[in-house]
């Protein structure tokens, strides 16, 4: 798929998951944090902030569920 077809939410998605999935490293707790601050985003980039800060938070609950897990 080329990215003239991709929305803006997919291209902030795509984005964040292309250049920092370094941030695994980081808390759930942080990439939540960062995730509901871009989700917050109003005006013109808002869809595109939305699809990068829908990564963040589902990159944390991905950790939290390793978390969760590996607790018992």
């Amino acid at each position: 798929m080329s990215r003239q077809d991709l929305s803006d939410f997919e291209i902030g998605y795509e984005y964040v998951r292309k250049r920092y999935s370094f941030l695994a490293e980081h808390s759930s707790h942080d990439l939540w944090k960062l995730g509901v601050a871009y989700m917050q985003a109003r005006g013109a980039n808002a869809e595109l902030s939305r699809g990068m800060g829908f990564y963040f938070l589902e990159l944390g609950i991905k950790i939290r569920l390793v978390e969760i897990t590996s607790d018992h």
